[in-house]
Formats: structure tokens, sequence, C-alpha cells
């Protein structure tokens, strides 16, 4: 009867020893991904170019129906002002069919020690209620965190998860790992 006992035990051990870490793949939410991206200098382009190659998802550039000036000086200007007065600008497009997403990877660059207001133009216009929604930022000196109450506010049904400050390319892999990606 030991001899039993001892290998039902072994048993039992080898097969949660082979099942161990499984699961943490399919820790990313399933369903399709959108990757909607604001970017003004292309930093953010690039990053969020980088993340649909990887997780397989569709890109959507975030655009305002006015573009922005390409003069650098220029652009912080209407910028600080968009944010001073709460002006949400008005979008080029939306996305089309968005209730097939259930992921929404959002990037943009932090203005102004926030997002920038056309991105919470896009919160504001689109609904992300039960959906994932993951931000990631480019920024000269910010981090994501500055940005996380305002993410919050614009997706206030949504679960937000993990972001990432997106300045190196070599952080991108591994926090789509802690993902599940």
């Amino acid at each position: 009867m030991k001899n039993l006992f001892v290998a039902f035990v072994l048993i039992c051990g080898i097969y949660a020893v082979g099942t161990i870490g499984q699961g943490v793949a399919s820790a990313a939410p399933s369903g399709k991904i959108l990757v909607a991206y604001f970017s003004w200098a292309g930093n953010t382009k690039h990053v969020a170019e980088d993340i649909a190659a990887r997780v397989g998802g569709d890109l959507f550039e975030i655009a305002p129906s006015t573009p922005y000036t390409k003069d650098y000086d220029s652009v912080l200007e209407v910028a600080k002002q968009e944010q001073y007065e709460g002006r949400l600008p008005s979008l080029a497009a939306n996305v089309e069919n968005l209730s097939d997403y259930n992921v929404v990877f959002l990037g943009y660059p932090i203005w102004w020690y926030d997002a920038p207001q056309i991105i919470k133009s896009f919160m504001a216009t689109h609904d992300l209620s039960g959906k994932t929604v993951i931000p990631f930022c480019t920024s000269g000196g910010s981090d994501l965190s500055e940005s996380m109450n305002s993410i919050r506010q614009g997706c206030p049904n949504s679960e937000i998860a993990e972001g990432l400050t997106a300045n190196s390319e070599s952080d991108i892999e591994p926090w789509l790992a802690r993902l599940g990606f």
C-alpha cells in the first residue's frame, strides 16, 4: 500500500511539473487587437508599428481633422493651449467596427506631463467599455504614470493593463511578455 501511495505521489508530481507555466501565454486578453496611436514626430508611430507586428494587431492612426503644425515650438504652444482650455480637437477619422476589438493598445507622446488632448478626444468619441486598454507612450523626460489619471478617466469602464514608457525598443518585448503576448 505504501508503494502504491508513493507511486501516486510521484505521478502527480510529474504531472504538476509538466503543467507549470501552462496558461501563462494565455494571460493576454483574447480577441481582436487594435493598436491606436497618435504620433507627432514619428516616435510613437514607430513603437505602435513594432507592437502591432509583435501582437498581430491592426493599426489605427489617431489624427486631428486639422493637422498640427510641423514646427516644434508652434506645436508646443498649440498643445499647451489645448490642455489649458480643456479643448478636445476633432478627429480626422474614427475606428470602424470598434466592437470587433477586445484589446486596444493606446499610444501617444507625453505632452505637458499628460496624454495629448487628441487622445482624450479619441477616448471621448470611442466607447472602450468592456475592452482591455493597454497604454504606451514615448517621452523625452516624463513617465507614463503622469498620464494614467487621464487614461482612467477616459476609460472608466475598461480594464486598464500595465502600460509602458517605450523610450527603448528593448523594453517592448519583455513588457509584452509580462502581459502574456
